[in-house]
């Protein structure tokens, strides 16, 4: 799986999501907009992590390869891959449980109450009938 993402760091280099404890990115490989060139891209908008030496990151998309091993296993095969976006991750919205205030209560409620419709597949794509041997 291939996570787009940009992760925060604090004083200590331990991720964070408290924006007031963050002081870098640890990460930040979020898809770049067609036409950016993040070898020229200044530190305050620059890629972080390994997608900034990963030459099929680039503007306007990413290529992952995945590699299975098959085994005895025969064809024909059917592979799906799914684009899914989601505006607040868990792990950022599950932190904020931990404060005690009026609008750290209400968000969590609205996020609880909306969690299963949190993430949404942007686009699909299935085909079928690879062969072993590709």
């Amino acid at each position: 799986m291939q996570i787009y993402e940009s992760i925060m760091a604090d004083l200590n280099g331990s991720p964070t999501t408290a924006l007031l404890s963050a002081v870098r990115y640890a990460k930040d490989n979020r898809l770049l907009p067609r036409g950016f060139d993040k070898r020229s891209a200044s530190e305050d908008i620059a890629v972080i992590g390994s997608a900034a030496a990963d030459e099929d990151f680039a503007g306007g998309g990413d290529r992952v390869r995945y590699s299975v091993r098959l085994g005895d296993a025969q064809g024909p095969f059917r592979i799906e891959a799914e684009l899914w976006f989601q505006p607040v991750s868990y792990r950022w919205a599950d932190n904020l449980r931990r404060y005690n205030s009026a609008e750290t209560r209400r968000f969590i409620e609205f996020y609880d109450s909306m969690v299963s419709g949190s993430a949404v597949i942007l686009t699909r794509y299935v085909t079928t009938g690879i062969s072993d041997g590709l």
